[in-house]
């Protein structure tokens, strides 16, 4: 199956709950609401941090990367076939300052980014720029609804 990275809109306990157990079936009604974000481009977790900080500098803000507002608090699941964390609610302001006419800049600044950092030659693609544009979107919805911003991998 290889390596999922995903985002979650929602109740933070189901969705961790759902992640913890391998249920596929609540996670993939979650996507057909369009409360999924789907990262699983043949990335590495730190690429997510890469994102992160892109997005900061194009709104001018002080850095910081997703991995700081990971909470290791609140219920989580961690292990080493997957885990599922509660997002600070920085991500999603911070996203929900993008339109979704946004992604693609927003996705050609982060491949840059991850090309400079494994000194590869990369190129965005329209999978890259659909994850980002959806992560804006859920975002906005997690803002406007207050609900909560989940991370999931899985192996």
């Amino acid at each position: 199956m290889g390596l999922t990275l995903q985002f979650f809109i929602g109740q933070r306990e189901p969705i961790i709950d759902a992640v913890k157990a391998f249920d596929f079936d609540y996670l993939e009604r979650l996507a057909a609401e369009n409360k999924m974000a789907d990262f699983s481009l043949h990335l590495e977790p730190n690429d997510l941090n890469f994102l992160v900080i892109c997005a900061t500098q194009l709104k001018n803000l002080d850095e910081f990367g997703l991995r700081e507002c990971l909470d290791m608090t609140v219920p989580y699941f961690d292990s080493e076939d997957g885990g599922a964390y509660l997002v600070d609610r920085a991500i999603i302001g911070l996203f929900s300052q993008f339109s979704e006419n946004e992604a693609a800049e927003l996705a050609t600044n982060w491949f840059e980014w991850m090309a400079a950092g494994h000194q590869v030659d990369l190129e965005v693609n329209n999978d890259a720029i659909e994850a980002v544009g959806k992560l804006i979107a859920i975002c906005k919805e997690a803002q406007e609804c207050d609900l909560d911003l989940v991370h999931s991998w899985l192996l």
